[in-house]
């Protein structure tokens, strides 16, 4: 197990420790989610009964007053399920400095390990390269238009310009996708594959295996 998640995992044991926070805070590491971009979307999915952050979906009904139910997924498929309360909740807009930095420690060591396909740069990228991880910034969104799959239902689509300042690559973002990401986000792209389509390359995201996420969004929250 990571040093990262046994040091939070410690922390439920410890007398007194909001145990619904501590919750969060592990799953914000585990799907790479600041807190506070987490708590955005908890709060809008609180409201609205849906939302979405980086590469998960969440819907929400509320169990008693103060208190949700959370279900979190990804590419449809449920991985998590926890009835968080208004207090824990909370939190995440604040987390104490010393488990701020356990999570920036643990961000910096993914850059260079697990997560070491980060460093790859759009001037590197060719048509057909597969795998492909990076961080980029949101600089440019189209018009949305409507598509039909190939079974014949309707799809929304737009697409995001992103640059590293190597270079300048397009994202397609498809239906709920397309919300989540706003222009001067800084994105992390995983697991991506480099296409070719009318005269541009593109990244295309694996539903399955791919994942977009938000590391800082427009307004400077990280």
């Amino acid at each position: 197990m990571p040093m990262v998640a046994r040091s939070l995992r410690s922390l439920v044991n410890e007398r007194g420790t909001d145990r619904d926070f501590i919750y969060l805070l592990m799953l914000a590491r585990k799907y790479d989610l600041e807190p506070i971009t987490l708590h955005n979307a908890l709060v809008e999915a609180r409201g609205r009964k849906k939302s979405t952050c980086g590469s998960l979906s969440i819907e929400s009904r509320e169990l008693e007053e103060n208190t949700f139910s959370f279900m979190f997924l990804q590419n449809n498929r449920a991985i998590a399920q926890t009835g968080i309360s208004e207090s824990s909740l909370a939190k995440l807009r604040e987390v104490p400095p010393e488990l701020t930095r356990l999570l920036r420690d643990q961000n910096r060591r993914s850059i260079t390990t697990e997560c070491g396909k980060l460093e790859k740069r759009i001037a590197d990228l060719q048509v057909g390269l597969r795998h492909v991880s990076l961080r980029a910034r949101v600089i440019g969104k189209s018009e949305v238009r409507t598509v039909m799959s190939r079974d014949g239902s309707p799809l929304i689509v737009c697409s995001a310009t992103l640059s590293d300042g190597t270079g300048q690559i397009q994202l397609p973002l498809w239906n709920r996708q397309i919300d989540s990401v706003a222009k001067n986000d800084i994105l992390i792209i995983r697991e991506a594959i480099v296409e070719h389509f009318r005269g541009e390359m593109h990244l295309s995201i694996p539903r399955r295996t791919g994942s977009i996420s938000v590391a800082r969004s427009a307004d400077g929250v990280k």
